[in-house]
């Protein structure tokens, strides 16, 4: 269909929600319960798949018909890698890593059209010790790439919002301007007028740009600093990398959280 027949001013999703109201719905917090520790990475937050699948049906309808996904069965690759545990249990290791996978949503205007979007493209992966599994995780895990793109929980891809604050999260009330001046000089360490990069966007991206590599990650950067890679190698993190470890997906995050900070206004 032509687009320039599609009036995207009165647009909405199969269930009547707006395009504003699509990027607020997806970066609204869930309950607390779904926000939990990364498994041998305490410090970083995993975010229970099952609430994607709630909340994309409420926004887009059901899957197949308000939303839906497609991938190329090319584009999935398994591995396997046989292990020994130290009890010397003798196990093995699938790898599923999906390389492309799209994501399209359906859109109505206010004359009846219909568009379906243009496709969100993301990569997962995922290892288990049962091969189906391990298929299921890298599809749950490049859904939730490809959802990201659309804002789906930015708060937590910027660090504001985690499995220790997500009980309390938004509770804090504004600062009054005498509350605020005192926190200020509790913390100031000279009469210096606050800087541009005080405000809360430069803090984010000073924070993304210092993310070290981890040594983990098998790759030549590995160690560096995000601001220290070029533009290329970034985005390849962000779109391309698959990810098979706790901290290939806290890498893919932050360089996803950092190429769309960039793109923000200050």
């Amino acid at each position: 269909m032509d687009e320039q027949l599609f009036d995207f001013t009165t647009a909405k999703t199969v269930t009547g929600f707006t395009l504003e109201q699509v990027i607020a719905e997806m970066q609204k917090p869930l309950p607390a319960s779904a926000y939990k520790p990364v498994p041998g990475a305490s410090d970083l937050t995993d975010i229970d798949p099952a609430y994607l699948t709630e909340v994309a049906t409420k926004i887009f309808g059901p899957i197949g018909f308000g939303w839906w996904y497609d991938f190329a069965p090319a584009d999935l690759t398994i591995t396997a890698e046989a292990r020994t545990a130290k009890s010397g249990r003798e196990y093995t290791v699938y790898t599923a890593s999906l390389h492309k996978l799209i994501v399209r949503y359906r859109l109505i205007d206010a004359s009846g059209k219909v568009l379906i979007s243009e496709p969100i493209t993301a990569t997962g992966g995922n290892d288990n010790e049962v091969e189906s599994y391990a298929v299921r995780g890298a599809l749950t895990n490049a859904i939730g790439a490809a959802f990201a793109k659309l804002t789906w929980q930015l708060p937590v891809y910027k660090g504001q919002l985690s499995h220790r604050n997500a009980a309390t999260f938004g509770d804090k009330k504004p600062a009054t301007a005498k509350s605020a001046a005192t926190a200020r000089s509790a913390t100031a360490t000279d009469a210096a007028p606050e800087s541009a990069g005080s405000n809360g966007h430069d803090a984010e991206l000073e924070a993304l740009l210092n993310f070290v590599i981890p040594p983990a990650i098998q790759s030549k950067h590995a160690g560096k600093k995000l601001s220290e890679v070029s533009a290329q190698v970034l985005e390849w993190y962000a779109t391309k990398m698959a990810v098979t470890t706790p901290e290939s997906q806290v890498l893919k995050d932050k360089a996803a959280a950092l190429l769309a900070l960039q793109l923000q206004p200050a």
